[in-house]
């Protein structure tokens, strides 16, 4: 880094940050009787408990968290409508398993497939809103196991979009609160409908199966999911004031338990720990020397809001430090990676955020790129 002088700032004390559910805690970690799960703050992706999180497990019909997420990236691309008519095929109105009841051959808007989907957890849904994105469920399949390369999801593949048992149809709890996470922040009006206790369809009603809808106060969604070879799955979200938590359980041996735990857990995270924002999207935290540009200095910040997941009740110093490329050196684009943010604690990186360029900057001309020779000739390193 260079000698000119760092705008910085950054209070250097700090409360204690969580990243890891391998970390240490003064409390214990609750008993959670699953093969897998995995509690992460949404706003940070800091993952504060966990079991197995990376052991690969059949995800049933929380397979659909994904095909919705689909269907929401194709909404907002415009390329499909609520208001469209899907027509239902035979394949679809075949469909074994949980279902909204759709008829074969009959028109259905989009907005109740959704629905359908959400509330009934409809695997005859599910095979129609593929068929009308993608001309088929095999082609979806395909859109799926890309979102999931996109996504970081290393240990997903799909082989179709309902989740009926099939050895290469696999996620892990990381996986599924990476996705759950993803769809929360990017479609935030579309994971409202996740909320929906229940749905009316060809004069059917059924209930939200998240039953936690209706017992636990700060539950807002997200999927259950049911094999014989899966067990009991959920992946649910909960907020508290500024604090969201989801949720991923993986063979639970009952409905009850799957909720019982994952209550647990909730009340576990929002006992213990706290969601704050440490910087602001565009604001200033470095200003760095500028060579070869139209400006002598180029202003440094996050190209988002950075928050951290803080233990409750624990004042333990964390400590910032700013990394800057060795040289920044004219054009520079608006939001261009200049470096990172490590935070330490005890000697160790807990988290890393890149920093980026808040400005343009041009190359100078002749006289500013001959004076900044001179003076990198003359600046001591």
């Amino acid at each position: 880094m260079s000698k000119f002088k760092i705008l910085f700032l950054i209070s250097l004390i700090f409360f204690s940050l969580s990243i890891k559910a391998e970390k240490n805690y003064p409390f214990s970690i609750p008993n959670i009787g699953a093969s897998s799960f995995a509690l992460m703050d949404v706003k940070t992706g800091s993952i504060i408990a966990g079991k197995n999180i990376d052991k690969r497990v059949e995800p049933a019909s929380i397979t659909k968290i994904a095909t919705l997420y689909l269907v929401f990236k194709a909404l907002s691309s415009k390329y499909i409508s609520e208001n469209d008519y899907a027509v239902v095929s035979k394949k679809a109105w075949r469909m074994p398993g949980s279902r909204m009841f759709v008829e074969v051959g009959k028109r259905v808007l989009v907005r109740d497939l959704i629905t359908g989907v959400i509330v009934q957890s409809g695997n005859d849904a599910s095979i129609v809103l593929a068929e009308h994105i993608a001309g088929g469920e095999e082609f979806f399949v395909t859109m799926l196991n890309k979102l999931a390369i996109d996504l970081g999801l290393t240990n997903t593949n799909f082989t179709n979009v309902t989740g009926m048992p099939n050895d290469n149809h696999y996620t892990s709890a990381r996986d599924v609160v990476v996705l759950s996470q993803r769809l929360i922040e990017d479609f935030p009006e579309q994971y409202k409908k996740f909320s929906q206790k229940d749905f009316r369809y060809n004069n059917i009603s059924q209930r939200n199966r998240n039953r936690l809808l209706t017992t636990y106060d700060y539950a807002d969604g997200i999927k259950t999911g049911h094999t014989k070879s899966a067990g009991y799955c959920l992946a649910a979200s909960a907020k508290f004031d500024n604090t969201r938590f989801v949720s991923a359980i993986f063979g639970a041996d009952s409905s009850r338990e799957r909720f019982k735990y994952t209550k647990t857990l909730f009340k576990f995270g929002f006992r213990n720990f706290i969601t704050k924002k440490y910087f602001n999207k565009n604001q200033i935290i470095a200003r760095e020397r500028m060579w070869n540009g139209v400006d002598k200095y180029i202003d440094i910040g996050f190209n988002k809001d950075i928050y951290l997941t803080l233990l409750k009740y624990d004042d333990s110093e964390v400590t910032p430090k700013v990394n800057l490329i060795s040289k920044i050196v004219a054009p520079i684009k608006k939001n261009q990676n200049l470096g990172t943010v490590d935070f330490y604690k005890a000697g160790e990186i807990i988290s890393s955020e890149k920093i980026y360029s808040l400005k343009d900057v041009n190359e100078g001309g002749f006289f500013r790129k001959t004076y900044d020779f001179v003076a990198e000739f003359f600046t001591e390193e």
